[in-house]
C-alpha cells in the first residue's frame, strides 16, 4: 500500500449500531494498517478521545445529525445538509486528498447522495451495487451486480454493468474476467426480452475483444467458481444475494443445533470450531461491503447492521479500491462500448 494513499471518509452515525461500531471498527483498522488515514464524520465529543493516539492520521468532522433508515432519501439529502452522510459525501466531492466514502446508512440515501453529490461517470446510465461473493474454489470469488440499486433495467444498462465490472476486475489485476448474465438457463434463447437483448449485445462486445462474455449462468452454478462477474438487474441480483445470505444463516444455525444435540457432536465441534469461524470470516462475510460502480469517486456501502468487525473489514476493502483510478478506467471502457454499439448504447 502506498504511503500517499488518499484518505477514507467514514460516516460514523449511519447504520443500526451507530458510533460504537464505527469507532470500534475504525480503531482496529487504524492499528492494523499504518497507512490508513480517516476523516471521521460524527459526534466529536465521543470520537476524539478514542482516536487521539493516531494524531494527524484522523480528522474529525463534528455533527450529531443522522439520516434514519426510514427517511425518504431525496428529501433527507436535500434537507439534512448537516447530517453525517451529506457532510461525508461533501468531503469526498470537494477534496482531492479524499478518495473513498464508507457508510452503513440507508442504501437509498447513500445511492441518492452519491448521485446528487458525487455524480455519475460520463456515459453511465445508473450506478450499480456490486458485492463480492464466495465460491467453492479457494481464493476465488465473483462480483454480483446489480445487487439492489436498480430494480428495473434496460438491456443497455445490463451491458454497462458488465463493462464496469470488467474494468474493476482488470484494475484489480485480473486479465480476462469471465462475465456472465444471470438467467434461468444457459441457452441464449432463455430469459425475458431484456436479458436476451443484453446477451446479443454482450456477444458483440466479446467478438470485438472488449469483454470476455461467457454466456448465461444459472443461480445454482454461480458459486462453483466458473465465472468472475454475474450481471443481473437489481431485483434478481438482490434476490440471489439475500437468498444466499439466508441459506448461509440457515446452515450455520442448523449446525449449532446438531452440535448441541449430542456429546460426540460437541467433541467434534471442539476440533472444527476454529475452522468454521475462519470459513465464516473468509467466505460468508464477503458481502458486507460493496462499492457503487459508476460514480465519479468510490462510495462504499456496508450492511446496515454492521458491527465493529465488519466496519474494520469495510475500511480494509475501501483501502483496496481508493487508488485504483476506477473513474477513468470505467469512462474509457464505456466510451468504447458506445462507439461499437452505436444507437443501441
Amino acid at each position: 500500500m502506498m504511503l500517499n494513499m488518499k484518505k477514507i471518509v467514514l460516516d460514523c452515525l449511519g447504520g443500526d449500531n451507530g458510533l460504537p461500531a464505527m469507532v470500534g471498527g475504525a480503531l482496529v483498522a487504524l492499528k492494523q494498517n499504518p497507512e490508513l488515514q480517516l476523516v471521521m464524520v460524527g459526534d466529536a465529543s465521543v470520537i476524539k478521545p478514542q482516536v487521539e493516539q493516531f494524531g494527524d492520521r484522523v480528522e474529525i468532522i463534528d455533527t450529531k445529525v443522522n439520516i434514519a433508515m426510514d427517511e425518504h432519501p431525496t428529501t433527507a439529502i436535500r434537507t439534512k445538509t448537516d447530517s453525517s452522510l451529506v457532510l461525508g459525501l461533501e468531503q469526498l466531492k470537494t477534496r482531492d486528498d479524499c478518495g473513498a466514502f464508507v457508510s452503513a446508512g440507508s442504501t437509498g440515501a447513500v445511492l441518492t447522495g452519491g448521485f446528487m453529490k458525487i455524480g455519475r461517470i460520463p456515459g453511465v446510465s445508473r450506478p450499480a451495487l456490486c458485492p463480492v461473493m464466495p465460491t467453492l474454489i479457494e481464493g476465488q470469488e465473483f462480483m454480483l451486480l446489480d445487487a439492489g440499486a436498480n430494480m428495473d433495467c434496460t438491456a443497455v444498462q445490463l451491458v454497462q454493468f458488465a463493462v464496469m465490472a470488467d474494468a474493476y476486475k482488470k484494475a484489480m489485476g485480473m486479465e480476462q474476467p469471465r462475465v456472465a448474465l444471470l438467467n434461468v438457463g444457459t441457452e441464449e434463447t432463455k430469459g425475458n426480452e431484456v436479458v436476451k437483448t443484453a446477451h446479443a449485445m454482450l456477444i458483440k462486445l466479446h467478438n470485438a475483444g472488449i469483454i470476455n462474455f461467457v454466456g448465461n449462468v444459472e443461480p445454482d452454478q454461480v458459486f462453483k467458481g466458473s465465472v468472475d462477474v454475474v450481471v443481473a438487474d437489481g431485483f434478481w441480483g438482490n434476490v440471489l444475494l439475500k437468498t444466499s445470505e439466508g441459506m448461509a444463516k440457515f446452515v450455520f444455525k442448523s449446525l449449532k443445533s446438531i452440535i448441541k444435540s449430542s456429546f460426540s457432536a460437541k467433541i467434534g465441534a471442539l476440533f472444527l470450531g476454529r475452522k468454521l469461524k475462519k470459513f465464516k470470516a473468509e467466505k460468508m462475510d464477503k458481502t458486507n461491503a460493496t462499492i457503487f460502480l459508476g460514480l465519479k469517486k468510490s462510495v462504499v456501502k456496508m450492511h446496515g447492521n454492521a458491527d465493529a468487525r465488519k466496519v474494520t473489514s469495510a475500511l480494509q476493502y475501501a483501502m483496496t479500491v481508493v487508488d485504483l483510478d476506477l473513474h477513468q478506467r470505467i469512462e474509457q471502457a464505456i466510451a468504447k462500448v458506445e462507439t461499437l454499439l452505436g444507437e443501441n448504447a
